[in-house]
């Protein structure tokens, strides 16, 4: 899936727990740098280790970016009891909470002025902080974030659960970003994905089987 998606543009990849979301993430964010952009992954769901393993179990590496062209943004070690190992050269920016929601939007800007801008942001999962956070300190966070991020530092994509609420939650996630990717499992549990819509932009909005293809050097 080599979807490019235009910058100062956001984004919401919808679709169930364990449908591939995670997956569709990193071969974006491969792509994107590929393509010689900066990334920041902001991580809410995973370990950055975590992260680092399902990269490389899909043939891609991420540990020679770090701290080049690419940087996380860590809002899971701190609650979890597994501590973040300081790695030379791999500068992560942690966040104290899931509910520190202006942290979350200062460690972001602060990783991607660190790369240099612009830089494509990637955010797995907005879903997490639901738990933590009204929805309408999200619905405000969502939206200045949403903004800065396509006024001064780039592009933005948010992964979300999707089943697990409520459709006026739904709802207005999809109205305040400019496209949406979803995925679904088909009923022979196949994944397809497909872009429902893009602002601005013509689009095919037909279902199509997401292959989660390793990288062109791995293939054979």
């Amino acid at each position: 899936m080599e979807d490019r998606f235009p910058t100062n543009y956001s984004i919401l990849l919808s679709g169930p727990p364990g449908v591939g979301k995670l997956e569709y993430v990193i071969a974006q964010v491969r792509e994107s740098l590929r393509s010689g952009e900066r990334v920041v992954f902001v991580t809410l769901d995973l370990h950055p280790n975590e992260v680092r393993a399902r990269a490389k179990a899909l043939h891609f590496d991420i540990e020679p970016h770090e701290g080049k062209s690419f940087v996380f943004v860590d809002c899971y070690s701190a609650t979890s009891s597994e501590r973040p190992e300081p790695v030379a050269g791999k500068k992560t920016f942690l966040v104290s909470s899931f509910s520190n929601l202006e942290g979350v939007g200062m460690a972001m800007s602060k990783a991607a002025q660190e790369l240099g801008t612009p830089v494509r942001i990637y955010f797995y999962t907005i879903s997490t902080l639901f738990l933590h956070n009204s929805m309408q300190a999200i619905a405000k966070f969502f939206q200045i974030v949403t903004s800065r991020a396509k006024t001064n530092l780039g592009f933005i994509l948010y992964a979300v659960q999707d089943g697990v609420h409520e459709p006026m939650t739904m709802n207005l996630l999809r109205s305040l970003v400019d496209g949406v990717v979803e995925m679904r499992f088909t009923e022979s549990m196949d994944i397809e994905v497909r872009i429902h819509h893009m602002r601005g932009l013509h689009v095919d909005a037909s279902w199509h089987p997401f292959l989660q293809l390793p990288a062109p050097e791995a293939r054979m």
